[in-house]
C-alpha cells in the first residue's frame, strides 16, 4: 500500500503521540492509585490507633455507655463506614455505622491491592503492655473511588484531545510539505517537456529548499547550454550559408 508523505506524517506523529501519552497516562494513573492507597491506609490505621487509645480506659472499666457514645461519634464522621470495639475474648462491646458494612466480615485493607468500597483497619487496645481488646474501623471509599474515576476519565479526554491536536498539526505540516514538493514536481515536469523557464524559487532554509535550489541551478544550466547550442548552430548555419554563396560566386567566375 502506497502512503503519501502527508499520510506518513500523520501516521508517524500520531503513533509517537499515542505511545508517549500511554506511557504518561500509565505513570499518572499508577501514581494516583498508589498515593491514594497509601493515604487511605495511613488514615484508616491512624483513626483506629487514636480510637483505641481514647477508649482504653472505658474498655478496662467496661463503661459500655461511653463506648457506645465513642462508636456513634466515630461512625458519624464523614467517610467512616463503621466503628467496632471488641474485648480480648473476642466479644463485641459496641459498634455503630452502616448496617450493610457491619454485616461484612472483617478483612484488613491491603494498600497493594485494588481499593475496595469498604477499607478496614484494626488497632489493639494496649494498656501497660497488655492487650485488652481491639478497635475495628472501616472507611467508605465509594465517593473517593468515583472522584478518582472522574479524574482518570478527564485525563483520558484531555489525552484524546492532544492526539487530535497532534493529528491536525501533522496534517497541516504534511500539506505544507506536499505543496512544496508538488511545486518541485511541476518544475521537473515542465523541464521534461523542454520548458526550462519555470523556477521553484523556494527561499526557505531547510533540506527541501536546498533540493529546490539545486533544481533551479540545474534548469539554469540546461537553459544556458541550450541557448549556447542554439547560438552555435545558428552561427554554423550562417557560415554554411556564406560558404554556399562564395562557392556560387566562384562557380560563376569560372564560367
Amino acid at each position: 500500500m502506497k502512503l503519501s508523505i502527508r499520510e506518513q506524517a500523520v501516521l508517524g506523529i500520531g503513533l509517537i503521540e499515542v505511545f508517549m501519552l500511554l506511557v504518561l497516562l500509565y505513570s499518572v494513573f499508577h501514581f494516583i492509585d498508589r498515593s491514594s492507597a497509601e493515604e487511605i491506609d495511613r488514615r484508616a490505621h491512624s483513626i483506629a490507633q487514636i480510637f483505641a487509645a481514647t477508649t482504653a480506659d472505658d474498655v478496662l472499666s467496661l463503661d459500655l455507655a461511653s463506648l457506645r457514645s465513642f462508636v456513634d461519634q466515630a461512625a458519624q464522621t464523614p467517610g467512616t463506614a463503621f466503628a467496632r470495639i471488641i474485648d480480648y475474648n473476642g466479644h463485641l462491646l459496641a459498634e455503630a455505622g452502616d448496617p450493610d458494612a457491619l454485616m461484612q466480615a472483617f478483612q484488613p485493607g491491603n494498600e497493594a491491592a485494588a481499593l475496595p468500597d469498604i477499607y478496614m483497619a484494626k488497632a489493639d487496645i494496649i494498656k501497660a503492655d497488655q492487650s485488652y481488646g481491639s478497635v475495628e474501623v472501616a472507611l467508605d471509599l465509594r465517593n473517593q473511588k468515583q472522584e478518582i474515576a472522574t479524574i482518570k476519565g478527564q485525563s483520558l479526554f484531555i489525552a484524546a484531545l492532544e492526539v487530535l491536536a497532534a493529528a491536525a498539526f501533522s496534517i497541516a505540516a504534511g500539506y505544507y510539505l506536499v505543496r512544496r514538493l508538488n511545486k518541485i514536481r511541476h518544475v521537473l515536469e515542465e523541464a521534461n517537456l523542454g520548458h526550462y523557464q519555470t523556477k521553484v524559487a523556494d527561499n526557505r532554509y531547510d533540506e527541501v529548499a536546498e533540493v529546490a535550489s539545486e533544481i533551479d541551478r540545474l534548469t539554469d544550466r540546461i537553459t544556458w547550454e541550450k541557448e549556447t547550442r542554439d547560438r552555435k548552430i545558428s552561427e554554423l548555419e550562417d557560415i554554411n550559408h556564406l560558404l554556399h554563396q562564395k562557392l556560387a560566386e566562384l562557380h560563376r567566375m569560372r564560367r
